[in-house]
């Protein structure tokens, strides 16, 4: 292993990187060692300063994978991950936003960027994070591309969209450059690894708020344990037992409920929603630009189809995570109304109109 190039304390971010600290710290890895937060997070901050070659990148990932990375090692990359993006504030302790992980290969319809719309029509501030397609073909830059929403935002052009509409999307690329370390190896492994659990984490604009899909039910305790440690306001981390990182029509959901440290768990069943009838008419597996079709088609019919049933009933535990007083029954509800009514359409073509 070569030696890593020592930064000034004053080169990125204002960091003082020891290479030597670094050097035992892969070593630990490749070894079966375990890091603590800060160890994790002094790695990720040599990663994202270019200061990590590829091979040793490539090492660090498998060896974390093949071991079970830690709730200390994900929250330490996540801290790390947040200093090195190009933040926007957007001068509102509620914003809220919905970026699942992923990566659940369910195919299933852009449910957690239609929960965003839903949310904005009914008036809570949403700064949704997202990304194209990496495991589906309609990812949430996709989807909101072909609905007419921009994608490609940032700086202040961002902050005074959001002003105007109580809405912005924040395409992860635009903000996260120092992920250009990581990603040829990414695409190279063409494997889950720990950056697969740091999206939704890693909100630019900084959100203490939000609703978290997970892409496995194995792996939720890990996964609420590392948010818990981020200290969100609060926040809803879920997985269904049949594997989708959203709340599924087709079987039971475990949630995570965190609020200031503390936390909790409970299930959801489907069955109160929707019936299995109904969960089986739900598409699946189509491009962004039939997803776009379908949601405004959904929308402007004025009837609760099967469809208007599954993304209410997520925008419902949505609104709980939002604010603990947001009755999950009594939410779907009045989601419901609000695709049904005109409300999100008029929404979506409020949104069209700034682009």
């Amino acid at each position: 292993m070569t030696d890593l190039v020592s930064c000034s304390a004053d080169s990125v971010n204002g960091i003082n990187y020891d290479s030597t600290i670094i050097n035992r710290s892969i070593a630990s890895v490749f070894n079966g060692g375990k890091l603590s937060t800060e160890e994790s997070e002094s790695l990720f901050m040599h990663l994202f300063s270019g200061n990590i070659s590829e091979v040793e990148l490539s090492g660090i990932l498998i060896a974390m994978k093949l071991r079970g990375e830690t709730p200390e090692e994900i929250s330490g990359a996540a801290r790390s991950m947040r200093r090195f993006s190009t933040k926007i504030d957007l001068c509102n302790k509620e914003i809220f936003d919905t970026c699942g992980t992923g990566g659940d290969n369910s195919h299933s319809f852009n449910i957690s960027s239609s929960v965003a719309l839903i949310l904005a029509s009914i008036g809570i501030p949403v700064a949704k994070h997202g990304n194209r397609s990496m495991s589906s073909r309609s990812g949430s830059t996709d989807f909101y591309e072909k609905l007419g929403i921009p994608v490609n935002l940032t700086g202040d052009d961002a902050v005074e969209y959001f002003k105007r509409h109580n809405f912005i999307y924040m395409a992860a690329p635009n903000y996260h450059p120092a992920m250009k370390y990581a990603a040829p190896v990414r695409r190279q492994l063409g494997t889950r690894t720990i950056f697969n659990y740091l999206g939704p984490l890693t909100n630019p604009a900084g959100t203490r708020k939000q609703a978290i899909g997970f892409f496995s039910p194995e792996l939720l305790p890990l996964y609420a344990e590392t948010a818990r440690a981020l200290s969100f306001d609060r926040a809803l981390i879920y997985s269904s037992c049949d594997g989708m990182d959203e709340i599924s029509p087709y079987a039971p959901s475990n949630i995570y409920e965190i609020e200031s440290g503390d936390m909790r768990s409970f299930t959801i069943d489907p069955a109160e929603f929707l019936k299995s009838s109904e969960a089986a008419e739900i598409p699946k597996g189509l491009a962004a630009e039939d997803n776009a079709d379908l949601f405004m088609k959904t929308a402007g019919r004025g009837e609760a189809t099967p469809l208007a049933k599954l993304i209410s009933m997520n925008a419902a535990v949505a609104m709980y995570a939002h604010n603990s007083e947001n009755e999950i029954k009594e939410s779907y509800s009045r989601c419901l109304e609000a695709v049904t009514d005109g409300s999100v359409m008029q929404k979506v073509m409020e949104l069209r109109e700034s682009n």
